[in-house]
């Protein structure tokens, strides 16, 4: 019975944490806010006939460099997006009310898609054991 608590404890200190946070963690969160207001600025300035492609851009300013810095470093990804959603705040509040509520809204429903293919399924796979 005790070992099998030592096996259970070993486990629960070599998994890895929910969120590390480190330097390279807050420099993506900076540039994913710096990305995001230019894309923002984007949408604002966007002449009508573009109006909806530059709405998509969100998606794909989001998804594109959040997995590939994920990929990298999931850490660092989950960085990026947080900074790119915590963006849309100030913008919501300052500049448009709707452009910044969108880039936040999207952002954040991104991040859970993304955080639960990185986080929760590489998790399960990590966790089968293999010979």
């Amino acid at each position: 019975m005790e070992t099998k608590n030592n096996e259970i404890n070993k486990a629960r200190e070599k998994a890895e944490p929910d969120l590390k946070l480190e330097i390279w963690t807050l420099l993506f969160t900076v540039i994913g806010f710096i990305a995001s207001w230019f894309n923002m600025i984007f949408i604002l300035e966007a002449p009508r006939a573009i109006e909806v492609l530059a709405f998509l851009s969100i998606i794909i300013t989001t998804i594109i460099p959040g997995v590939i810095i994920a990929i990298i470093n999931r850490y660092w990804g989950y960085g990026y997006l947080i900074g790119f959603a915590s963006a849309g705040i100030p913008f919501l509040i300052f500049v448009d009310l709707f452009i910044g509520g969108y880039t936040f809204a999207t952002t954040i429903f991104i991040f859970i898609i993304l955080w639960l293919i990185f986080w929760k399924t590489w998790r399960s796979l990590s966790s089968i054991k293999t010979r």
